[in-house]
């Protein structure tokens, strides 16, 4: 869970969606109090304009009369708005002293108990009551027309047109702002699930198929630039790979020829312990250089030409071949298993190559008087164990290393034989186990893929 979490955490997806939740939350308390102070703020203009023109009709019908007692004669289609209290409109003509000289027949003149006073135009706010107060001069007299909407009656609309507005705006600004992470999903997720393809394919690269490469189709240019260095990397590194692979290779080639002159000379002398001592010494050297000849083949041939065969056969085969060294050396040898046919698919020269290397491990690093078993089992596994002096746990997890030796007194002086059975496992999908044998010697059992078989 706590994995889980983390990896949330880092994830670009988890990020870009954080953020876009913190941008809805931020905009949908801020968008709508935005879009409502413009509202407002035009809302008013409009109201005013509105009044504004109404004053300056009713100033255009004004008739001043002696005795205080004026008249607006106003057209008869613009009368009739003000004639009911429908819609909430009125109008009145006011003196310097606050005096009404004329008003509409729904004119509330208790709602402004200080008449505006002031010499120019003035807004004026009570309560539902929104006004506005236009100065006049009239012959020798100063006025002023108010003209007044109340907001609650259905003359003024501008006020539900806005609460509409924001009802539906909120709606529609929610749903949009959702649709952002529904779209950034929708586009980041096949590019992410490509690099996830991306990151299981490297993880999958390996010295033993040193020419796969990434792939960067399908990714950002971002992540292309990466894939690139990378492959540009893996190419640095399969030349190096080739150049120590063919140096390798020449070494156990050239000298061979030298070896075998060494050992026809050293053949010549009379024989003494000096003598037999020098010929092991060139016997071991050869056995190194063939294997270091055949690490090298098998680092050039990653994809083997497999076929069905009889691992059980190949076993004794095998075993017959070695049996004369490994009685020489003062052990003993059996073969358990190979009574009934197992057949398997694969590199029949390759398994043939690792069992010998497998004999070879115990012959050299084994005393006098070992025994030496080696079984078939089914599906296709082959153990060769040993009642020598074995592994500790330590040991067994470095002994496929390459050039690294347990045992420097009794090696092939190049550990390389382990190294090349661990090979020849991994090109049949299976895997080398070092283990203890039930004798407190060592056990080593090739196992190749059950998925191999026919």
């Amino acid at each position: 869970m706590k994995r889980l979490v983390r990896r949330a955490a880092t994830s670009l997806l988890t990020r870009i969606l954080l953020v876009e939740g913190i941008t809805i939350v931020v905009a949908s308390l801020a968008m709508p109090f935005a879009a409502r102070t413009v509202l407002e703020s035009s809302v008013r203009a409009i109201e005013r304009d509105t009044l504004r023109q109404q004053a300056e009709l009713v100033a255009q019908h004004v008739i001043p009369a002696p005795g205080g007692h004026w008249q607006v004669a106003l057209p008869r289609e613009e009368m009739a708005i003000y004639a009911t209290g429908y819609d909430g409109r009125a109008f009145a003509v006011i003196d310097a002293r606050g005096q009404v000289l004329a008003h509409s027949p729904f004119f509330l003149p208790d709602i402004w108990p200080q008449p505006p006073r002031a010499w120019h135009e003035q807004a004026l706010t009570s309560g539902p009551l929104v006004g506005l107060s236009v100065p006049r001069a009239f012959a020798d007299q100063n006025v002023r027309i108010l003209v007044t909407q109340d907001q609650t009656r259905p003359g003024a609309v501008v006020d539900d047109v806005v609460r509409s507005f924001l009802a539906h705006y909120l709606v529609w600004l929610v749903g949009l702002l959702l649709l952002m992470p529904l779209a950034n999903i929708t586009m980041l997720w096949p590019l992410l699930r490509r690099m996830r393809h991306t990151a299981r394919a490297a993880t999958q690269l390996a010295p033993q198929n040193p020419g796969a490469r990434l792939d960067a189709a399908g990714l950002p240019a971002e992540a292309t630039a990466m894939v690139s260095a990378i492959n540009g990397l893996l190419d640095r590194v399969e030349a190096a790979l080739a150049l120590q692979q063919e140096f390798a290779g020449n070494v156990a080639h050239e000298l061979r020829t030298p070896l075998a002159t060494l050992r026809l000379e050293v053949g010549r002398m009379a024989a003494e312990p000096a003598r037999d001592e020098a010929l092991a010494q060139i016997a071991r050297m050869a056995h190194v250089l063939d294997q270091l000849r055949d690490l090298a083949s098998l680092e050039h041939d990653a994809a083997p030409a497999f076929e069905r065969f009889d691992l059980a056969g190949l076993a004794v085969a095998v075993v017959a071949d070695r049996t004369p060294d490994v009685l020489a050396g003062g052990r003993s040898i059996a073969l358990f298993g190979a009574e009934e046919t197992v057949m398997t698919h694969g590199n029949p020269g390759l398994v043939a190559m690792a069992i010998a290397n497998l004999l070879d491990n115990a012959r050299l690093h084994t005393p006098p008087g070992t025994a030496i078993e080696v079984s078939v089992a089914r599906p296709a596994q082959i153990s060769v164990a040993d009642n020598g002096p074995g592994v500790t746990e330590e040991d067994a997890t470095r002994l496929a290393r390459r050039f690294w030796r347990a045992d420097h007194r009794r090696s092939d002086g190049a550990g390389l034989g382990l190294s090349i059975v661990q090979r020849i496992a991994h090109v049949h999908h299976g895997r080398l186990v070092i283990s203890r044998a039930a004798s407190g010697g060592a056990c080593f059992t090739l196992s190749l893929a059950e998925y191999a078989l026919p």
